[in-house]
């Protein structure tokens, strides 16, 4: 074993109490982050001793530590002890149970200042998640903590993503949105047709598909979860001939495991290269031959609104432009870096076996948009966020502008939403 592995494997043993423990496997594998930073990490699975020799590779047994740590600034980003079972001798363990106990160890662990910047947005019986808040503001996508610890007060769950925040200044802005303020046009694009699901079907609302306003009230921010820097394109498609089909969908190879020259070169991830101008090209000729086959009869029907990279793919996000469906229609293709299709998934058929809706497209719509709108306004909300503009890699002070009630289509029935979700 390389010497620096070694060291934060005798590290890791110290730290978390493996003492009755062997290292049973162990691999380098890197994240690309929020701000395009590759972190490189050891995963080490510990066994316990009276599990000696395990050779199984698809179950580890109870009490298996799973631990990831950063091989550059030894921080733990994760422990993860199997079934809640742990064997450590002096481990991490909280005899009152309780969440300033718990404050108190993820203090001194991290070094953040927890209780200033950290707030507790779930208190389970043994589980605890902690969300940061910045300036008493919280962020989009979360950064979090979460620690979870048996009926003995054994620590069996950590995890964190705070290492997104190294690259995050400080921004003093004072937040001046309100709904009194005229973000009117923003908040009636809002307002779509949905899905509802119920135990007896589906039914077909309006509702508030959520974004996120610049507090500076120039738009939106794009709401994309995707990994890697998105490249917007807003491209319409269109070709002129058919292809016979003979598309055949490859299996995505997924692999993120590194060698140590890699990780200890810092060598950037694949996924955090800009996508080029001549990649866009490659992936339209890819894409329009793929629609050619599956999509025959639909040029000019589609959008190719951006692309991405992640696991060292080419993700293309096509949504039709102008669909009679009531739902927005999407498709996720899967390119190679030669423009390809290797793979995809059409998101509407998806939704469609999963909450068969094959009766949707009947139901009568008796209420106009703009009642909907009318309707819902009052229960409309504009919450303070910090978000990531991955097209800036910045933190940006915006409103998250949301709704918990929705109209039904056929009766006007205002209702809250609870628990339930809306498919768009």
């Amino acid at each position: 074993m390389d010497a620096r592995l070694k060291e934060l494997v005798d590290l890791t043993k110290k730290q978390w109490g493996l003492t009755d423990y062997y290292l049973g496997r162990h691999r380098l594998f890197r994240r690309l982050m929020l701000a395009g930073e590759t972190i490189y990490f050891l995963n080490m699975e510990w066994f316990p001793n009276k599990y000696a020799n395990w050779i199984d590779e698809e179950e580890n047994p109870a009490g298996t530590a799973s631990i990831d740590i950063n091989i550059h600034t030894k921080e733990f980003h994760s422990a993860i002890f199997v079934q809640g079972l742990t064997y450590a001798k002096n481990g991490i363990v909280f005899p009152n149970k309780d969440v300033e106990e718990v404050k108190e160890w993820l203090a001194n662990f991290t070094g953040l200042k927890i209780e200033k910047d950290f707030i507790c947005k779930k208190r389970a019986e043994r589980e605890l998640y902690f969300q940061e808040q910045w300036n008493g503001v919280p962020l989009s996508p979360s950064v979090s903590i979460e620690v979870e610890f048996n009926e003995k007060g054994e620590l069996t769950f950590y995890s964190q993503n705070i290492s997104v925040l190294s690259k995050r200044k400080d921004l003093e802005e004072e937040y001046t949105l309100s709904l009194s303020s005229p973000i009117e046009a923003i908040a009636r694009e809002q307002v779509v047709l949905a899905k509802f699901p119920q135990d007896d079907g589906t039914i077909i609302v309006y509702g508030v598909e959520e974004t996120f306003i610049r507090n500076d009230q120039k738009g939106t921010v794009p709401f994309i979860l995707d990994k890697g820097i998105p490249k917007i394109v807003n491209k319409e498609i269109v070709w002129q001939n058919t292809k016979r089909d003979n598309f055949e969908r490859k299996y995505l190879q997924w692999d993120d495991e590194v060698s140590v020259e890699d990780a200890y070169s810092r060598v950037p991830h694949p996924d955090s290269l800009p996508i080029t101008d001549e990649e866009v090209e490659k992936c339209m000729q890819g894409i329009i031959e793929f629609l050619q086959m599956k999509y025959p009869h639909e040029s000019g029907k589609w959008m190719l609104k951006y692309l991405n990279r992640e696991n060292s793919y080419l993700h293309a996000n096509l949504e039709k432009a102008a669909s009679k469906s009531l739902f927005a229609e999407k498709i996720l293709i899967f390119l190679d870096n030669e423009g390809n299709v290797i793979n995809y998934m059409d998101k509407k058929d998806l939704w469609d076996k999963i909450m068969d809706t094959k009766d949707d497209e009947q139901k009568e719509i008796k209420v106009s948009k703009e009642e909907a709108y009318n309707k819902l306004k009052p229960y409309f909300t504009l919450t303070p966020y910090y978000v990531f503009d991955s097209g800036d890699n910045k933190w940006v002070l915006c409103g998250k502008f949301d709704c918990d009630y929705f109209v039904d289509v056929e009766s006007g029935e205002v209702s809250r939403l609870e628990d339930s979700f809306l498919i768009y």
